[in-house]
């Protein structure tokens, strides 16, 4: 398995801390809603484009660490593409950190395989990451956006409190452990919180983490580049 290592910087009230993290481990979480009216209305969205619904609620699945990057352009190879914003969650030495990020997918090969259609891009995340301490006591009112653009329109795209979602501890609970894949050095993206329009397909992807309570922000953005095939 070739890993990957994200060069990352640590925002803390005590100030800034360059964080050199080896990926060991990707993974991104799914079908993860808390209100099962709400989750449902994310699978049926999902059912219009021919995409099939899980087995089992929340799903988890496992991709090549080197895709985790934190990278402002993306190349795909479909009109058919997008992002999602996610809250990422980091593990290393027993230490828990907290990111912001896009599970980039290609929607017109969703219908055919779900992680096939995850495994083709990039995961972009932030480089910027908070101690999972510092915002635990508060987790539900942190909130997730994002922002898409499509032909030089910018819409916002998705608006949540982290509320509507899972928390960290029932996603490491739920994640399998017995596959021989480590947990040290784990990367795992969330989910994702319901659309404001249904699927757009953009050239850029905009996405943050807001802490109301501490008055931060974490931000990033990335363009996407349709690459032309002659076939």
């Amino acid at each position: 398995m070739v890993h990957g290592e994200l060069l990352l910087t640590v925002e803390s009230r005590a100030g800034r801390q360059e964080l050199v993290f080896p990926v060991q481990r990707l993974v991104c979480a799914g079908w993860v809603g808390r209100d099962r009216k709400a989750l449902q209305a994310h699978i049926d969205e999902l059912a219009q484009h021919g995409i099939p619904g899980p087995t089992r609620t929340p799903i988890y699945m496992n991709f090549s660490p080197y895709l985790a990057a934190t990278t402002e352009a993306i190349d795909v190879v479909s009109g058919e593409s997008s992002g999602e914003v996610e809250f990422v969650v980091l593990k290393k030495d027993d230490r828990t950190y907290i990111g912001v990020g896009s599970d980039h997918t290609d929607r017109g090969f969703e219908k055919f395989g779900i992680p096939a259609s995850k495994q083709m891009y990039m995961k972009v995340m932030a480089p910027v990451v908070w101690s999972y301490r510092e915002v635990r006591d508060h987790w539900d009112s942190l909130i997730l956006r994002s922002w898409t653009t499509e032909e030089g329109k910018r819409m916002l795209y998705q608006e949540d409190a982290l509320a509507a979602i899972l928390d960290v501890e029932c996603l490491l609970e739920g994640l399998p452990k017995d596959d021989g894949l480590p947990m040290d050095g784990l990367v795992l993206f969330s989910g994702t919180v319901a659309t404001k329009m249904g699927l757009v397909y953009g050239e850029m992807f905009e996405f943050e983490i807001e802490d109301p309570a501490l008055r931060r922000k974490i931000r990033h953005g990335y363009r996407v580049r349709v690459l032309p095939q002659y076939l």
